[in-house]
């Protein structure tokens, strides 16, 4: 078998983040997470996959200002058979805007 990891956050906004107090998700980021697990087993032409086209939800730019934490999914969706299991073994947000969500295929 092979073995994929890629690390990073579906929602990650360092700009946002409560670093004190109140740490309750705000309302933009546990959209765009439940967003993400909604579209995982999307199966279409890739051009037109919500996840490759996140910019696309209201949520898509506040949760990544950058991309280089959302991308590393992308990569283990793309060697998705479309017929494994996906399953999500940590979820959550942190911080407000820190999303732990992970993404095990298999």
């Amino acid at each position: 078998g092979i073995m994929l990891v890629a690390s990073g956050n579906v929602v990650h906004n360092l700009r946002t983040v409560k670093w004190h107090g109140d740490s309750s998700p705000y309302p933009w980021a546990m959209s765009f997470n439940e967003y993400v697990k909604a579209n995982l087993t999307w199966q279409g032409p890739v051009e037109q996959h919500p996840l490759v086209n996140y910019l696309d939800h209201e949520g898509g730019a506040l949760s990544n200002p950058t991309p280089e934490h959302y991308l590393p999914l992308l990569y283990v969706l793309g060697a998705w058979d479309g017929q494994e299991p996906i399953t999500i073994p940590v979820d959550g947000i942190e911080m407000g805007s820190l999303s732990m969500l992970s993404v095990q295929i298999g």
